[in-house]
């Protein structure tokens, strides 16, 4: 019995439902906990955030990683703990969500990986990050960040300014 008080049936489950599509009921729970994380993390409660990041991390049906919401639960967190500069925990989290689906597409979460990464000394793993970032949300995506991380892939990998590469004239290639 989940925390909620929904009974789940696993096998029953996954032969109703595609991996990639989580029941109405549940996905409906899901996004009110974020919600209520993203309220607390707005407000600087992390701890608070977390714990209902938390929350809805363990109403995903296992394995909980095949889910796309598990990519956004993990990302949160760990955005969550980078605030709070538990780095540690940030890029384990991070490094978790990175290898959940689309998780090495986001440029949020590179970006994210990529400080926490830098902040513990790994240089060459948070360059490879916030180069991630950088190609797939260009310069916009530092804006409201510590210069320092653009100004660090900058001399690390000598990016050059390109615009991001999604928009109405900069759709990916297929």
């Amino acid at each position: 019995m989940c925390p909620t008080g929904v009974r789940f049936d696993l096998q029953r489950f996954l032969t109703k439902y595609p991996m990639d599509k989580l029941p109405k009921e549940i996905a409906q729970i899901l996004d009110r906990l974020c919600r209520e994380g993203d309220r607390f993390a707005g407000i600087d409660q992390y701890d608070d955030a977390i714990t209902k990041y938390q929350e809805a991390w363990d109403l995903l049906p296992p394995p909980p990683h095949q889910w796309p919401a598990a990519t956004w639960i993990l990302l949160s967190v760990g955005d969550a703990y980078f605030r709070m500069n538990d780095f540690p925990a940030g890029a384990e989290i991070l490094l978790d969500a990175w290898n959940s689906p689309d998780g090495n597409t986001n440029p949020f979460l590179s970006l994210r990986l990529g400080q926490c990464l830098m902040e513990l000394g790994q240089f060459d793993a948070a360059a490879n990050a916030l180069e991630d970032a950088f190609r797939g949300a260009g310069e916009a995506i530092f804006e409201d960040e510590d210069p320092k991380y653009l100004r660090f892939i900058r001399t690390k990998q000598r990016v050059q300014s390109v615009p991001p590469t999604s928009g109405r004239f900069h759709r990916p290639l297929q």
